[in-house]
Parts: structure tokens; sequence; C-alpha cells
């Protein structure tokens, strides 16, 4: 995925328009797969990540690893060799910057409106006074981060999250989670902005959400590998791992299950990072 996103720019205009063809297809059928497993899911007894779902998750995470293993941490590890912490830190700050409207939004729907002005103020800010969101000013004047997407909207209105599922490249999911990573995607203003121009544009788009990814597998490697060490069966450890994180998520309005004496979360503050 990474290396197709990069590739993009530099191939002629047909080939690009060919390539985000393909990417934006490869997402519809996601997006229909992940509906029908939930609603499989929905008609299943307990019991069952099921003999069959359990079989297909350890395939395609072992297909995964080889890809993690062989490309993508290869290409992160080089990335992050030349970059470092003030920089990478950069990157994650404009990125997120960028998403302050989907969370906006994302808020509204949830019925949070506190929220969603503090969203608009730290992109108002952010974008101005923090140079395009490389630095992020809004904190420091009491406007703390709250991210938030479609996901967390479809828990507040009772949406079930389906099966653990692994999903080519993406990785660990659910159908829930799989749907609102897509909706997110394509609410994004960044999208919109990319698609009201040319081939290259959405090039650019799709590269710099390679080089998002890029950079936040850069911030984890040390993490991903120290677990995968330390782990008897790293399946399961990504698995509730994963699940884990996600048991943060409020549910029709209330927070399910019990805190954790440890969180491994995925989305974390690159100021805390070594």
């Amino acid at each position: 995925m990474l290396i197709y996103l990069i590739n993009s720019l530099y191939y002629d205009k047909k080939y690009v328009k060919k390539r985000i063809r393909v990417y934006n297809k490869f997402l519809k059928y996601l997006l229909v797969f992940c509906l029908g497993l939930n609603g499989c899911a929905l008609n299943s007894h307990e019991g069952v990540e099921y003999s069959r779902l359990e079989q297909y998750n350890r395939a395609m995470f072992s297909f995964n690893n080889k890809v993690d293993k062989y490309v993508v941490r290869p290409v992160a590890k080089g990335y992050k060799a030349i970059t470092n912490k003030y920089v990478r830190s950069r990157v994650s700050n404009f990125f997120s910057n960028i998403e302050e409207p989907v969370s906006a939004v994302n808020h509204v729907l949830q019925g949070d409106l506190k929220a969603t002005g503090n969203n608009l103020g730290r992109f108002v800010v952010n974008t101005t006074l923090g140079v395009a969101g490389i630095f992020d000013v809004a904190t420091s004047m009491g406007m703390s981060p709250n991210k938030t997407g479609f996901d967390e909207t479809m828990s507040e209105w009772c949406v079930p999250d389906g099966p653990f599922v692994i999903l080519p490249i993406i990785g660990p999911s659910t159908p829930r989670s799989t749907i609102g990573f897509i909706a997110d995607g394509y609410s994004s203003p960044a999208y919109w902005g990319a698609r009201e121009g040319d081939d290259e544009a959405m090039a650019v788009y799709y590269g710099a959400m390679g080089l998002k990814y890029l950079n936040l597998m850069a911030e984890n490697i040390s993490f991903l590998e120290s677990l995968e060490e330390g782990s008897i069966d790293y399946y399961e450890a990504i698995k509730s791992a994963f699940m884990q994180n996600r048991s943060k998520l409020k549910v029709c309005g209330r927070k399910e299950g019990k805190e954790q004496s440890f969180d491994y979360d995925f989305d974390m503050d690159m100021d805390e990072m070594d």
C-alpha cells in the first residue's frame, strides 16, 4: 500500500488515474465485506471467532506480518533514520490538524457541541498561528486535543462492533471500525480538496496518507517489536491489545468494560514517546 501510494507520484496521468480507481474500488469492496461480516455476526451463535474466521484471521495475520517485516518495517526504519523526533512530531501535528474538522462533524453527530467548538477552535488556531498545523499552539491556549471519528459515533448510536477481523495490509479491525475508517477518509476536507483538483492532486493526497501511516509506524516500531518478542502467540497479543484499546469507546452513550491497569494505546501523543 505504502509503495503503491509513493509510486503513484511518479507515473503518467493515465497510470495514476487507474491506480486511484483500483484503490477506491478496494475500499468499496472492503465496505461491503464488513457490512456482510457484521450481519453474519448478529445472526451467529456465541463462541463462533468462530473457527473459520479464526483460521482466516491467522492466515491473513501471517501474510500481513511478512509484508510488515520485509517491506513496511525496513521503509519505516529508513524513514526514522533520516528524520528526528522533532520532524516526526511536526508531521504528526500536521495530519492531526487536518482531521480536526472530521472530529468536529462527528462530535455534532454525537451531540457534543462543546467538543465541536473545541475542534473548530483548534483547527483555526493551529492552521493560522501554528503554521498549517505543524505546531500545536491550541493546546497551550487551553484547547486540548479531543479526537473522534465515525466509528465512535456509531458506537454512541448503539451500532454493534462485530467480530475481530484481520484485513489485508490494514491489519486488526472490526466491521464497525472499518466502516468508520472509510467514512472518516471520505469525509476529510483534504480528500474533497484533492478531488476538486486533477489526478496528480489525488495522487499527492494518497501519497500524503502514506506518509501519515509511515510516520506512525516509525514511532511505534520499537513497541511492536518488543510486543512480538515477548509474546508466545503474537496474533493473540495484537488481538488483545487492539480490543483493549477499543474498550475505551462509549457504547450507547456510556463506557462499557472495566478500566485496565495498562492500556495499549495506538493513538499515542508524539510528545510522550521516546
